[in-house]
């Protein structure tokens, strides 16, 4: 499952934003990603998270693959402010 959104979270995400956002998507089995133009990120992985820089008004692709896709790209998508 692919969905395209709009980060309009209002600050930019952060160490402790990125490690909440990483760990609720660890509560989920299917395979979660984040693109960002030329860089894809496990959307588990803190590290990977905040190597995104994401900041209000940007535009990412969420991937998900698995069981659980459907709600982990929901999940994802609020956690973004989309």
């Amino acid at each position: 499952m692919e969905l395209t959104v709009k980060v309009t979270v209002a600050k930019p995400i952060l160490s402790r934003d990125a490690a909440t956002i990483a760990q609720r998507m660890r509560d989920f089995e299917s395979r979660v990603l984040i693109r960002k133009k030329d860089l894809t990120v496990n959307a588990k992985s803190l590290i990977g998270l905040v190597s995104l820089e994401l900041a209000e008004g940007q535009a990412v692709t969420i991937l998900a693959d698995g069981p659980d896709e459907q709600q982990a790209v929901c999940t994802l998508s609020e956690l973004l402010g989309a």
